[in-house]
């Protein structure tokens, strides 16, 4: 007899388990929230979010359109988004009871009345006080946080409070994306804003109904000039669950004296470029870089299918042979050079 070695399960399976679980384990969790205690319901929750992956952080929430939000979260691990949005996109569609979520959802008023208990301090979080600096080369807003137990607290328990503030204010994903550097600082420069004030200010700075904006770069490379454009801000978390990086190279012969192409050249490389990215479902283009006769797009998809897709819309280009490269790529490494 030929035995088999058991194959791990993988996260997928762990996935399809938690939500077989959850059809019939929902009714406990609502009478829990509503009072009735469950620990073992807790635990269950735990272990099945842990086989899925044991970085991973789970929590009930208020809801805005349901009652309730269940969150599986990364807990501040970006290469974690993806796995966490696979888990929400797995589930069953939100209702009027429960909703599900892959990050920490903001709410501008989430400090207001909220008490939190560190180091044998209570703070009255409503008394937070935020200053903004909008970093307009890196796209982003630098955040300082103070409170007025801050100068009698450790600098770890500082830290800890600003970045959870943050996370309740204005959520993992704006936080991922939005806000750059983060200090907890014992003297605030300025007059200092609420967190409602703070909220409204990192809204107004993001693109108007989700429009790209576009980062213009020039440089050297290997001792040949180079251009590209980005997509800001380049983090996993504003196309959550695009895990999987394709790097398409389109090379072109017309080019001028700095390897660049020339002005018809650069007008079919545009053509050519529509042509796929009107084609490839589900994929985003995040950036452009071009150098030495070679044009390299940087793609994202949710999908290994995708790559498949991209195949019958390159063989129509004249000017030589397409490369497509697929890489796993959770934490966008591949484009960390063209993020700043």
């Amino acid at each position: 007899m030929i035995f088999k070695r058991r194959q791990k399960a993988g996260p997928a399976d762990a996935i399809t388990a938690f939500w077989a679980w959850w059809a019939s384990a929902r009714p406990r969790a609502e009478k829990m929230i509503d009072g009735g205690p469950d620990d073992t319901l807790i635990e269950e929750i735990a272990a099945l979010v842990t086989a899925i992956h044991p970085d991973l952080h789970w929590e009930f929430a208020a809801g805005t359109t349901s009652r309730h939000l269940l969150v599986v979260s990364t807990g501040g691990s970006p290469e974690l988004r993806s796995l966490a949005e696979r888990w929400r996109r797995a589930g069953p569609a939100p209702d009027e009871t429960f909703g599900y979520a892959a990050a920490r959802q903001g709410r501008p008023d989430a400090l207001d009345g909220a008490r939190l208990a560190i180091d044998g301090h209570h703070l009255d979080l409503g008394e937070l006080r935020f200053h903004a600096d909008h970093d307009e080369e890196r796209d982003c807003v630098n955040v300082e946080v103070w409170h007025p137990a801050f100068p009698g607290l450790p600098e770890e328990a500082r830290g800890q409070i600003a970045y959870l503030s943050l996370d309740w204010l204005l959520g993992e994903d704006t936080v991922e994306i939005w806000v750059g550097a983060i200090d907890a600082v014992t003297t605030l420069t300025g007059a200092g804003l609420t967190g409602p004030r703070l909220a409204d200010l990192v809204a107004a700075m993001q693109p108007a109904d989700g429009e790209p904006r576009w980062r213009n770069m020039s440089g050297i490379r290997g001792g040949k000039p180079i251009i590209a454009m980005a997509q800001t801000r380049l983090r996993p978390a504003r196309w959550p669950g695009h895990d999987l990086h394709i790097r398409m190279d389109v090379p072109y012969s017309a080019r001028d004296e700095n390897g660049f192409p020339d002005k018809a050249a650069l007008a079919e490389l545009h053509g050519f470029e529509d042509h796929v990215a009107a084609h490839a479902d589900g994929m985003v283009v995040v950036a452009h870089e071009t150098s030495d006769g070679v044009r390299t797009t940087h793609l994202y998809a949710d999908s290994p299918v995708a790559a498949e897709v991209l195949k019958p819309l390159i063989g129509g280009w004249q000017d030589g042979r397409v490369r497509i490269t697929v890489t796993p790529d959770p934490r966008w490494e591949q484009v960390e050079h063209l993020a700043p």
